[in-house]
């Protein structure tokens, strides 16, 4: 005659196997197809890392740093910020690293509400690239 043994008696790890194991083939199944699932996420996310075009790049600067005072449409005016999709390089260097305008530059809002983002200073190229791929008055 075998005696049950409750399973507070037993250790963490024979209680987890006592929960684990499948109770039926159709969880047993479904265990297995989630084990194959990840391991295929595994294997197929760890290729070579991609590479990203200055326009990609650009909208992760754009998105990360400036779309929540312009829009995140660059094409329309944000809540603090005039749209921005289009403009020049000069612009954009002075804005963003000076919060200065260029010389002639008339600017169109006068709240001067952004202040310098010197660490973006690698990145006025991608995101130049990116504001003009975006812009609807190419």
């Amino acid at each position: 005659m075998s005696e049950t043994v409750p399973p507070e008696a037993l250790g963490w790890s024979a209680r987890w196997l006592a929960i684990a194991r499948p109770r039926s083939t159709l969880a047993a199944s479904l265990l297995g197809a989630l084990a194959g699932f990840a391991t295929a996420a595994a294997i197929l996310g760890c290729g070579p890392p991609r590479t990203l075009t200055a326009v990609q790049r650009g909208e992760v600067v754009y998105r990360t740093n400036c779309a929540s005072c312009h829009n995140r449409n660059p094409n329309l005016p944000g809540a603090l910020g005039p749209a921005i999709a289009g403009s020049p390089r000069a612009l954009i260097e002075a804005r963003v690293m000076h919060a200065a305008y260029p010389p002639g530059y008339h600017p169109q809002r006068v709240t001067h509400l952004m202040r310098p983002l010197p660490w973006l200073e690698p990145h006025i190229g991608d995101l130049t690239a990116y504001l003009d791929s975006v812009s609807v008055r190419h």
